[in-house]
């Protein structure tokens, strides 16, 4: 039996619980004695990540940020749009288009 083994088997013996996570290293078993989550083999310690509360408001505000860029890169080029018509019902067109991008401007930054 590897020295490895031996070890495995002794801290399963001293009460630590087997995961069944691998380590990112080595893909040895991850072993949780008290609250603590290593590898027995590269001896060193493991820390989890999940979808936490904090990571999923961060990667909403990231999403919320690309929308949000999106409309201003909209708004302007309707803003060019209005600026080179002429016809009066295609610049009423343009108007209430501009309206809408700004309104949503607005939802997206009161989210934010």
């Amino acid at each position: 039996m590897s020295s490895e083994v031996k070890y495995m088997a002794d801290l399963l013996k001293s009460g630590a619980r087997m995961l069944s996570e691998a380590c990112p290293q080595c893909s040895s078993p991850l072993f949780k004695v008290k609250d603590e989550i290593f590898c027995a083999k590269c001896n060193k310690p493991v820390i989890k990540l999940g979808p936490t509360e904090k990571e999923s408001k961060l990667i909403g505000a990231s999403i919320l940020e690309m929308v949000e860029q999106t409309i201003l890169k909209k708004i302007q080029e309707t803003d060019a749009l209005i600026n080179m018509e002429k016809e009066h019902n295609k610049l009423i067109d343009l108007e209430n288009l501009l309206s809408s991008w700004l309104t949503a401007l607005e939802r997206i930054r009161r989210l934010k």
